[in-house]
C-alpha cells in the first residue's frame, strides 16, 4: 500500500505536463528579451492565462502554499483598490496585480513542469552570455557608460547576475567563470550588485571553503576589490559626495547629485509625504511608488530605490511588518534545509536571496520580474525534488 504526504507532488500529474516545461522556458526567455521594450506585461498575461489552465485541468494546488500565500493575495487585493476607495486616485492597480500574481504563477507553473536544475541553469547561462554580448556591443559601439543588454538599466542586470553568481561558485564551484561574471558585474556599473556579490562570495567562504581554500580567497580579495574599483571609477568618486546630504535635505531637493545622495534625500521626503497624506498605517495603495502611476509621489522625480520604502508607501506598516517576516521566514527556511539535508542548491539560493535582500536597501528588486521569475522558477524545481523524495520515502 503506497502512503503520502498530503502536500506532496503528484507524480503522474508531473509526467503529464511537458508542455508547462517549454512554457517556462519560453516565457522566461521572452520576459527578459523584452524588457526594455515595455512588453513585459503581455508576458506576464500570458504566464497567468497558462496558469489558470492548471484549474481547468484540475490539477491540484499544494495545500500549503495555498494557505501560506492567502495573505499574500489579500494583501494585494487590499494595495490594489486601497489606492482607489481610501484615497480616492485613479485606478492603475492592474499593472502591479499582474507582476505580484505572475510569481505565484511562475512558481506553481515551474512546479508541475518537468524541467530539471541543469536545463533551466543552462537558459540562465545562454542569458547570462547574450546580455554580456550585448552590453560589450552597447559599451565599444554605442558609447553606453554604463551598458544594460536588453534589461531596462544596468542595475536590473546587475542584481540579475546574484544567483547565477552563487550557483557557479556554491553548486559548481566554477570559480574562474564566477569570478568573470563578478567583473561584468562591476563592468556594468551597479554598486548595489557588486556589493551583494561580496555578500555571497562571503557566505560562500563562511559554510563551504576549507582553510587552504580561505586563505587563498585572502590573498585574492584585493584583486577582486581593486577590479571593481577600476572599472567603477566613476562610482566610487560620488561617495564624496555624501556630505551634501544635509544640504539637500534642507531645500527638499531630490534630483542632482550623486547617486547616494539622491537616494538619501528621496526616501526621506517620500516618507514625509507619506507621512503627511495619512498613509503610514494604510499605506497609499499599489503602484504608489511606481514612476509610472498617475499617482506618483509629488516629492521625488525618481522611484524610491530602496524596496523596504516602497512596501511601507505602498502597503503601510502592516504590509511591511508581514514583509520583514516573509524575508526572515524565507532564509530560516532555505539556511534550515541547507544544513539538515547538506544541501548546496539550498545554500546557494539562501546566500543568492541574503544578497539580494541586501541590494533591496538601494535598489528596485522586488519588482524586477526578470529577476524573480528565474530564481522562483529555480526554486520551484528544487522544492519539487525535495517533495518526490518525500513521497518516494512514505512508498
Amino acid at each position: 500500500m503506497k502512503f503520502q504526504l498530503p502536500n506532496s507532488i503528484q507524480l503522474k500529474e508531473i509526467q503529464q505536463w511537458d508542455f508547462f516545461s517549454v512554457l517556462i522556458m519560453v516565457l522566461l526567455f521572452m520576459r527578459i528579451l523584452v524588457d526594455r521594450s515595455g512588453f513585459g506585461a503581455v508576458i506576464g498575461l500570458v504566464l497567468l492565462g497558462c496558469f489558470f489552465l492548471l484549474f481547468v485541468f484540475k490539477l491540484r494546488l499544494p495545500k500549503y502554499l495555498l494557505l501560506y500565500s492567502s495573505l499574500f493575495f489579500l494583501l494585494v487585493g487590499y494595495a490594489a483598490t486601497n489606492a482607489v476607495l481610501i484615497h480616492n486616485e485613479p485606478i492603475f492597480t492592474i499593472r502591479g496585480v499582474i507582476r505580484y500574481f505572475s510569481y505565484f504563477a511562475v512558481f506553481i507553473v515551474a512546479y508541475y513542469s518537468k524541467v530539471s536544475f541543469k536545463q533551466i541553469f543552462l537558459l540562465y547561462t545562454v542569458i547570462v552570455l547574450i546580455e554580456s554580448g550585448l552590453a560589450v556591443v552597447q559599451f565599444l559601439f554605442f558609447g553606453k557608460a554604463r551598458p544594460s543588454g536588453t534589461f531596462i538599466n544596468s542595475n536590473h542586470f546587475s542584481y540579475f547576475l546574484v544567483p547565477y553568481f552563487s550557483i557557479l561558485l556554491i553548486v559548481y564551484k566554477s570559480y574562474i567563470p564566477a569570478f568573470f561574471v563578478f567583473l561584468l558585474s562591476a563592468f556594468l556599473g551597479g554598486m548595489g550588485g557588486v556589493i551583494s556579490l561580496l555578500l555571497v562570495l562571503f557566505l560562500f567562504l563562511s559554510h563551504y571553503a576549507r582553510r587552504w581554500q580561505k586563505l587563498v580567497a585572502i590573498l585574492l580579495f584585493p584583486v577582486f576589490i581593486a577590479g571593481a574599483g577600476f572599472l567603477m571609477q566613476n562610482r566610487v568618486k560620488e561617495l564624496t559626495d555624501v556630505t551634501a546630504v544635509s544640504e539637500r535635505l534642507a531645500e527638499n531637493q531630490a534630483g542632482g547629485g550623486s547617486s547616494l545622495v539622491w537616494r538619501i534625500v528621496t526616501w526621506k521626503l517620500m516618507y514625509d509625504e507619506l507621512v503627511e497624506k495619512d498613509g503610514l498605517y494604510s499605506g497609499m495603495g499599489l503602484e504608489y511608488a511606481s514612476l509610472v502611476s498617475p499617482y506618483f509621489l509629488e516629492s521625488s522625480i525618481r522611484e524610491p530605490h530602496n524596496d523596504y520604502l516602497r512596501v511601507l508607501l505602498e502597503f503601510g506598516l502592516f504590509g511591511f511588518a508581514l514583509f520583514l517576516y516573509a524575508l526572515y521566514y524565507g532564509l530560516y527556511k532555505l539556511r534550515k534545509n541547507a544544513i539538515k539535508q547538506n544541501s548546496s542548491y539550498y545554500y546557494a539560493i539562501y546566500a543568492a536571496l541574503a544578497a539580494i535582500y541586501l541590494g533591496m536597501i538601494v535598489g528596485n528588486i522586488v519588482v524586477l520580474n526578470t529577476l524573480w521569475w528565474l530564481l522562483l522558477t529555480i526554486i520551484a524545481i528544487i522544492h519539487k525534488g525535495e517533495k518526490q523524495k518525500e513521497s518516494k520515502a512514505f512508498v
